[in-house]
């Protein structure tokens, strides 16, 4: 029995040798393509110049601003070259491709993990044809069909790159503070989060998490995060647009729209048809049909008041520098709401290839096996004390300032303290 043991743990050494070969393969076919093919980006402008103008909006100052669209040169590297819709009758001849180094002026997509960045992403690449960009270089992505993820986010191939970094000095690296800010209801976000945190893209993480000790101090901990980076991303943006993953789900094609215009890219209205016609389902979260949870267990009530206030402070934020006014009538759970997105419905397994079963198996499935990620988040924050040495700035002439003083700026939950408490008595 022993030394079957001992051959299964040496068939998963060598799979993950391989698959850790794999990803570095990957990582330097892409480092050495992007510099030889970038020498020769402007032999070859595949796109000629278009003249037409476009209706932008400045939502820092919300004055109607007329923006020229961009001129777009394609990259000629045509292994960089991915169909969205393949086997489609009339959708299959569009395609997305990289530009030409430093074509692209650097736009963030930003928001709090668990928001539908991946999503979002997904949708603006089929939409414009441009891939997008990012600055964490997620090989899991990659090997999915982001081909930008892997480029360097500030070489100007991409046409908005994600992030979740929310400090003052980062924002203000893309183009001085350009930004498309995705906003989504955080008790939503954070329990999206949650289930990344263990099962990756596309995964679950176990539903016995929301009865352990340490539950409600995740929940604080991660809604002063949410609330700390719309905060940021509203105040510090030179230039804002903010957008809504609820309007996104209800109004696809027109969002789509304000994001292209903003961009300065051409709205191509038959691509937005295919989005519509085709619907783009990868990392697509599957529902798990037939579970449910006691929403008192999962939010408790003190909880529920915090985050409720957090989210209201982020709409009073948001409409004072111009943007519109969060959509709270979409929120489930906010306010003593229940839950207002669809039943759940059987899962649908979607088509994939070897290597992308390989990498959302490895994702995060055998890393939450070998340390748990909820805990070790908190035990993170415990031993570098980073996110809590500062405090948020709330505004004075909001109503419920001072119980968000309380909530959000009165040190770690009992968790993190407990933690320090015990660092500090073992020295």
């Amino acid at each position: 029995m022993l030394q079957y043991h001992l051959r299964s743990f040496r068939k998963f050494l060598i799979l993950l040798f391989l698959f850790s070969t794999l990803m570095i393969f990957v990582n330097t076919i892409v480092f050495f393509g992007d510099s030889v093919f970038s020498s020769l980006s402007s032999l070859n402008p595949n796109q000629s110049a278009v003249e037409t103008e476009n209706i932008g909006i400045n939502y820092n100052s919300n004055v109607v601003k007329k923006k020229k669209i961009r001129q777009v040169r394609f990259s000629p590297a045509k292994r960089f070259i991915r169909r969205p819709w393949p086997n489609t009758p009339d959708c299959s001849n569009f395609t997305i491709r990289r530009t030409v180094t430093n074509s692209l002026p650097p736009v963030a997509l930003a928001s709090f993990p668990g928001s539908g960045n991946t999503w979002v992403r997904g949708l603006v690449e089929a939409a414009s044809g441009i891939y997008t960009g990012s600055i964490y270089k997620d090989a899991n992505l990659y090997l999915h069909g982001f081909w930008g993820e892997l480029a360097e986010w500030n070489s100007g191939v991409t046409c908005t790159q994600k992030t979740h970094d929310s400090g003052a000095d980062h924002i203000r690296s893309f183009s001085g503070g350009r930004s498309i800010f995705l906003n989504r209801n955080p008790y939503e976000a954070i329990l999206s989060f949650h289930n990344f945190l263990y099962g990756g893209h596309i995964g679950h993480a176990p539903s016995d998490n929301f009865r352990r000790s340490e539950w409600p101090d995740f929940l604080m901990d991660q809604t002063r995060r949410w609330l700390s980076t719309a905060v940021n991303w509203t105040q510090y943006s030179t230039e804002l647009l903010s957008i809504h993953y609820e309007d996104l789900k209800k109004e696809t094609r027109p969002q789509l729209r304000r994001i292209l215009e903003f961009l300065q890219l051409p709205v191509d209205e038959r691509r937005l048809d295919c989005i519509q016609k085709y619907p783009l389902k990868k990392f697509h979260r599957k529902s798990r049909p037939g579970e449910e949870f006691d929403e008192r267990e999962v939010f408790p009530e003190r909880i529920r008041h915090a985050i409720d206030r957090a989210i209201r402070y982020v709409d009073y934020v948001t409409q004072k520098m111009g943007n519109r006014g969060m959509p709270l009538n979409s929120y489930s759970y906010y306010n003593q709401s229940s839950w207002k997105g669809s039943p759940a419905r059987a899962a649908v397994q979607n088509s994939q290839t070897w290597i992308e079963w390989i990498s959302n198996q490895w994702g995060y499935r055998v890393e939450s096996f070998l340390k748990d990620p909820l805990t070790q988040m908190l035990r993170d924050e415990g031993e570098t004390n980073i996110f809590y040495s500062w405090n948020i700035p709330f505004a004075s002439a909001f109503a419920e300032s001072n119980e968000l003083e309380r909530d959000f700026n009165s040190g770690p939950p009992p968790f993190i303290q407990q933690l320090r408490k015990g660092k500090s008595i073992q020295k």
